[in-house]
């Protein structure tokens, strides 16, 4: 009994993360309204309106500016775990991460000039984008 305790014990400690620690040589230069207007949602209606110009083939260029955004969005998922962005070592992570995958997909289907499989990261990356929200966005899905 005594052994099952220290488990439990043990392992609700593990389970609550201490908040992350900034480094002081990590100095944001942008608000996270600025990261979400200027970066993560340009760059992700890129990947969520992909096919708006259905039926058209995209040319290198637009292959090319897509990869951009791809890798931007990646990134822009990795500025969001610095330990100066981060609100904590859970679900903020958890969310990030999500974000991280999508990009990292949308990022190799564009170099890859893989149309569908880029129209097969919406639902990955509305999760991405939602999980975060509804966690860390006050008042996000309530009735004003």
């Amino acid at each position: 009994m005594r052994t099952l305790v220290l488990f439990f014990v043990a392992g609700s400690l593990l389970a609550q993360a201490p908040p992350p620690v900034p480094d002081p040589n990590l100095k944001s230069v942008g608000t996270m309204k600025d990261l979400m207007w200027d970066i993560i949602i340009p760059t992700s209606d890129a990947v969520f309106y992909v096919d708006s110009d259905e039926g058209q083939k995209k040319t290198d260029k637009e292959w090319e500016e897509l990869r951009n955004k791809s890798l931007v969005l990646a990134e822009a998922a990795n500025l969001l775990m610095a330990p100066n962005r981060a609100k904590d070592n859970d679900q903020w992570m958890k969310d990030a991460k999500l974000l991280w995958d999508a990009g990292n997909k949308a990022f190799a289907f564009a170099k890859a000039k893989d149309l569908e499989g880029m129209k097969s990261l919406n639902a990955d990356l509305y999760e991405a984008c939602q999980s975060c929200h509804v966690h860390y966005r006050p008042g996000y899905r309530r009735r004003q």
